[in-house]
């Protein structure tokens, strides 16, 4: 959601439980929420799965996994192609795989009131198409304020083939928030 502030033209981003995979996603009037009661018109898909909640149609922004996130693209407008209430607009977003993000990497973050994130990769693939990624981040804080502490913990593994006409993977997605 970050990344979305800073690159697209009209998105606004709100921070209103704390938490930076809580956020808030506004474009040109329409919302993207982890809250249940606010209003939606955004649909959020992950690798072609729609990601909103039946219920509420709200989206948990938490289990996203940022850290392999590969394109963002963003559809503007009311198109029945993208399910019910998209009303402003259709957010894909494609995961990277072991062709697209190969070798192995690993970010730490140290922050104040306790807060850690730690990121790590690894992908690859062999010459007769294979190709495999493992990915996951784990995040921790004490918070700002008394009673405010977060944890998040997300791996995401992939393994697929791309052939000369064809290809498929298979993905895995855990998070525990």
């Amino acid at each position: 959601t970050d990344l979305m502030s800073r690159r697209i033209v009209g998105a606004q981003i709100n921070d209103v439980q704390g938490s930076p995979f809580q956020a808030d996603l506004t474009f040109r009037g329409f919302r993207a929420s982890g809250l249940l009661g606010a209003s939606q018109g955004l649909s959020v898909y992950l690798d072609g799965v729609r990601v909103n909640e039946p219920f509420g149609d709200v989206v948990n922004w938490d289990l996203i996994p940022e850290f392999s996130l590969d394109s963002l693209t963003l559809v503007p407008g009311a198109n029945p192609a993208f399910g019910l209430n998209t009303l402003g607009g259709a957010i894909s977003l494609t995961t990277a795989s072991g062709v697209t993000a190969p070798g192995v990497r690993a970010d730490l973050t140290l922050g104040s009131f306790g807060r850690r994130r730690l990121d790590f990769s690894f992908g690859g693939s062999d010459g007769d198409g294979w190709h495999h990624y493992v990915g996951g981040t784990w995040f921790g804080e004490q918070g700002w304020r008394d009673h405010s502490e977060g944890r998040l913990g997300l791996v995401l593994a992939k393994w697929g083939h791309t052939g000369e006409r064809s290809g498929w993977d298979l993905s895995v997605l855990g998070g525990r928030s």
